[in-house]
């Protein structure tokens, strides 16, 4: 009886520290010290982009922050074959001339002033990345800045014709689309072949 209750103690604190871990506020998957020069920020819909941006962070040991609209986006929201879903009606007022303003709950994120690179992902939204990640370029000032835009679409391309204006200052790199399907070594690959040094 005296063995196992020593024994008991002894786990007791295992269990209580690998239990009560906490996540970090940049919800980075890395080990180690995280680079400096480069971060991942992403909206993603159906987990389909943070898959991806998840994947990029991992490789190059960045931070990584999702871009949170305060009013949610349901799953009826997300229903594009539906006239009077959220994002149609949004995508009429584009069509209309007017900019759909999706308030975020965080635009400004630790390590931005000194991320040199910028990779930006979202949902690819009528052949365009989501808008929902408007609010968080035009808050921001990317002044010697690189953007590196990824989307995720089962086929569509996309430009940037509705971002670009919002960061006159900030160098875009070509936009890159992945299918919601894109294995990890597809995403590594096209990371690697940027030739660009994250440090």
């Amino acid at each position: 009886m005296k063995k196992l209750s020593v024994l008991l103690l002894g786990i007791i604190p295992i269990v209580c520290l690998t239990g009560c871990s906490s996540n970090n506020q940049n919800n980075n998957l890395n080990d180690g010290d995280e680079i400096e020069n480069a971060m991942v920020v992403y909206f993603s819909a159906t987990n389909n982009t943070e898959a991806v941006a998840q994947t990029i962070a991992r490789h190059i040991n960045a931070k990584i922050y999702e871009l949170e609209p305060r009013d949610a986006y349901t799953s009826a929201d997300l229903n594009y074959g539906n006239s009077d879903s959220r994002v149609f009606q949004e995508h009429n007022q584009i069509i209309a001339g007017n900019r759909v303003n999706v308030e975020l709950v965080e635009t400004h994120f630790e390590g931005f002033e000194d991320a040199e690179y910028i990779f930006l992902g979202a949902p690819v939204w009528w052949q365009e990345l989501s808008w929902v990640i408007e609010n968080f370029v035009s808050e921001n000032d990317f002044e010697g800045k690189t953007i590196i835009p990824f989307g995720t679409s089962s086929s569509s391309l996309f430009t940037l014709d509705n971002l670009t204006p919002l960061a006159t200052n900030a160098t875009w790199l070509e936009p890159q689309r992945f299918r919601s399907s894109v294995s990890e070594s597809e995403v590594i690959s096209w990371v690697d072949g940027l030739d660009i040094t994250f440090a």
